[in-house]
């Protein structure tokens, strides 16, 4: 498990425990990505299927790729 995840995964359970809530609030997520340090830097994705912004379009094969010979 990478050290980030496990970081955010342990900030979570800690909360759990403090507030004594099983199922913290979206709300209440954020609000501890925001404590763990965690800010956007860059701009929103086209879609979360493509973080780098790459288009569906770009996914699709071509034409030539697809033609049987």
């Amino acid at each position: 498990m990478a050290g980030d995840l496990l970081e955010f995964i342990m900030a979570i359970d800690e909360y759990k425990r403090i507030n004594e809530k099983p199922f913290p609030a979206w709300s209440e997520i954020f609000e501890i990505i925001h404590y763990l340090g965690y800010r956007r830097v860059a701009d929103r994705a086209e879609h979360i299927n493509n973080p780098f912004g790459e288009s569906e379009m770009d996914e699709s094969p071509s034409d030539e790729e697809t033609m049987d010979i």
